[in-house]
This record gives structure tokens, sequence and C-alpha cells, in this order.
């Protein structure tokens, strides 16, 4: 009834709504997610909205009802994420893909009073391109290294102005403010979210992807060397295992003169060779002029080619001890 007023104890009917409005959301999404909208000015955040539309829908509230919405739900261990200027996201991509698509809607904000640095902040070398004044004073006060370089204020040299986990004073705002230097990030950041009955905080999603990619291929690498070595057949180990039968079938076909599309010119190649080497041992008389010419090239290229296979043996020497026996380059090696 319209213009009713509560009763002492008696819930709200909009606040009802407003549950009833959230469970619905959080029984129906895949993947949901509490984020810190706290300190986000207005502009940002629809800024933030606009650019995860169709990927990320965010939903406020008020806190208490918030955590009421997630009782008797299967998310219900995300109430414990929910503080000051939380506000639940929804949506079908994985935590991970979330939390990187709010990484990259974050923008630079300048410094205020009060501030943590969450890393340190620079003030880099050369001209500020801020004319004379009492600039040059303050900055030399607080350690950098400024003086009046052709008419304007100029940093002597690279400077750590603020390091990483102090505080933010007054005075060092008001002179980042003057450098235009904005070292902090205005964005959501997201604490925490559910998918499949796991809750993911957000020092779990913080991962490096250069680096997950490098342990993840050297991981692959060493169970597939070792998986070779032991003769563990898998889909992929099993690739290497036909290699290396076939080279080595073909290597006794080749020994064993078994003529195949495949051995006949190694074949053709040996017996020359094997006749050339029977020729040296004749008398030249007995020679016509062409294998005469073809011992000639033999003989000529024979010191070249034994000079090649010593620096190899050389080579193959000095790399016996270096790490050579795990990962694909040496399984390459192997086949040869």
């Amino acid at each position: 009834m319209k213009g009713r007023v509560a009763v002492k104890g008696e819930v709200a009917e909009w606040k009802s709504e407003e549950v009833k409005s959230l469970r619905s959301m959080i029984n129906s999404s895949p993947v949901v997610g509490v984020v810190d909208l706290q300190n986000i000015p207005a502009k940002q955040l629809q800024n933030i909205r606009e650019d995860l539309r169709g990927k990320v829908t965010f939903r406020m509230s008020k806190n208490n009802l918030m955590k009421i919405a997630l009782e008797e739900t299967e998310k219900e261990s995300l109430k414990d994420h929910i503080s000051a200027g939380a506000a639940f996201i929804f949506s079908k991509e994985n935590p991970f893909r979330i939390y990187k698509l709010l990484q990259k809607s974050k923008a630079p904000a300048p410094a205020k009073p009060g501030d943590i640095a969450k890393t340190d902040i620079v003030i880099p070398q050369g001209s500020t391109g801020l004319p004379p004044g009492p600039l040059v004073s303050e900055l030399q006060t607080l350690g950098v290294p400024a003086k009046i370089d052709k008419g304007s204020i100029s940093i002597e040299r690279e400077t750590v102005f603020v390091k990483q986990g102090e505080t933010i004073s007054k005075k060092v705002s008001e002179i980042l403010s003057q450098l235009k230097i904005e070292p902090m990030e205005v964005g959501a950041d997201l604490e925490a979210a559910y998918e499949e009955g796991l809750i993911f905080k957000k020092d779990v999603l913080r991962i490096d992807d250069v680096e997950t990619t490098s342990n993840i291929i050297k991981a692959f690498t060493n169970a597939l060397t070792l998986s070779f070595e032991r003769k563990i057949f898998t889909k992929q180990s099993v690739k290497l295992f036909i290699q290396q039968a076939t080279i080595k079938s073909k290597s006794l076909a080749i020994g064993a003169n078994i003529v195949s599309p495949e051995t006949i010119g190694q074949i053709m190649s040996k017996s020359v060779s094997q006749a050339l080497s029977l020729s040296r041992l004749l008398n030249s008389a007995a020679l016509d002029d062409e294998l005469k010419s073809k011992l000639n090239v033999v003989q000529s290229v024979a010191p070249a080619e034994k000079k090649v296979a010593e620096k190899k043996v050389e080579e193959s020497k000095d790399n016996k001890d270096k790490d050579g026996d795990a990962g694909l380059e040496g399984l390459g090696a192997l086949f040869g």
C-alpha cells in the first residue's frame, strides 16, 4: 500500500525486493565476483562500465543486503569479501579473464594526501617545462637535484621521489601535481570471485602471464623428456618413438643394402664411396680418366672434411658437460 509506514522490526518492502533481485542474479550467473569501487569518481566508473559492457555486469547495493542475498546460496562464502565500497559483478567469463579486464580498464590518477605509493614514484631526468620559481628550492629540499636550465626547471638525474609503501604528504602531492605526474591508478579491484564451487581471491588471480606460460612449457618439456627416456608411451611421446624407430630402421636397411625408395639414394652413395676406396688400392694405369678425375676430387676435398670433422669432435667435447639432456633440443639432437 502506497504511503504505508514500516512498523519497527518489519523489513521495508524495497529491501525485500532488492534482496530478491540480487539473489536471482547470483543464482543465474556462472561467475559472481565482489569488486571494490570505493573512491572511484563517477566518470571513471561510467567509463569502466562502458569498456566492459557485454562482458561484465556491475550491481551496487547496500553491504548488508548483498550479504543477505548471498545467504543460502552456493556462493555464500563471498560474504567474507564484502566491505565498504563493494559491489557485485556478474559474468560468463572466467575469474582470471575478469581480473585482467578490470586491470586494463584502470586509468592513471593524481596522488592525493594520504595515498600509499603502490610502486616507487620516479621523477624523470630532463626539463619539466615549468618556469623558474619556488618549486626549484622545494624539490632540492626533498632531495631532488633540480636547477634552472634554458629558462625552465630541469631535473639533473632520474630520482625516486616516493618509495613504494610510503604515505604521500600534502606537499609531495602538490609537487607531483605541478609536474603533471599521475602515479596512482583508479579502477575496480576484484577482491574475490566464485566459479564452479571455488572461490578465487585476488592474490591467486594476480598472475604473471609470461612466467606462467614459461613454467607450463618447462613442465611439459620435462615430462616429455622423462616419458621418452623411460619408454612411457603417451600421445606426445609416441611421435618421438616413431621417429626414432624410423631412423634406426632406415640405418639398418642401408647397412644391410635393403633397397627401398627411402634407402636407394644412400645405398648408391655408399657403393660409390666403397668403389672409390677400392680404386685407391689399384695401379693408376688400370683406371680410366673418369675414375681418376673423381679420385682427384675426393683427395682434394678430404683434408677439408678432416678439419671439419676434427672441429666437430672438439666442439662435442666442450659441450659434453653442458645442459643438454632436458628439453626438446636434447631430443632433437638424439634424432640427429
